[in-house]
């Protein structure tokens, strides 16, 4: 299905979505150890919101959390990134632009669920939650992190389990 440099070898990569995620919904999904929102689009609260005007477009994706690791990445049109999950480490992330077909699977229930991931969500994702993210149109996501990077907390398995 992927081979060993992140690309989705043709005929494989597929988005049988089970849930597709509309920005304009403020909670979109939620397992144990997954949380999924829209930001909302206003500039009249605060609190994490986002917003667009003439100038451009302003998120505030951090408030009143404390951020010790701060990470930007892309994920290209039939590419993929992640596959792993954290004893650890939680993570947050917020996608910039673009639409990316996420799987998570828990790693204590092996419940597991896939979600299509657009411009303006942001996911909160707990310890021991594999994740995975295929590119379907070229994303770019800001990630952070209560917790520093230590690359010895990063696990792989079978997620097909």
């Amino acid at each position: 299905m992927v081979d060993t440099e992140g690309k989705i070898r043709k005929g494989v990569f597929r988005f049988p979505c089970l849930d597709l995620l509309a920005p304009s919904s403020y909670i979109m999904a939620r397992m144990e150890k997954v949380h999924v929102e829209a930001l909302p689009e206003t500039k009249e609260i605060d609190g994490a919101k986002r917003w667009e005007e003439e100038r451009g477009e302003f998120a505030q994706i951090c408030y009143r959390e404390e951020a010790r690791h701060i990470a930007f990445f892309t994920v290209r049109s039939g590419f993929f990134r992640g596959g792993h999950y954290h004893e650890r480490k939680e993570e947050t992330f917020y996608v910039v632009d673009g639409k990316m077909r996420a799987i998570f699977v828990d790693v204590d229930t092996r419940e597991r669920k896939e979600l299509l991931l657009v411009k303006g969500t942001r996911l909160r994702l707990k310890t021991r939650c594999w994740h995975i993210f295929y590119g379907i149109d070229d994303a770019s996501v800001v990630e952070y992190s209560p917790q520093v990077y230590d690359k010895t907390d990063t696990y792989t398995i079978d997620a097909d389990m």
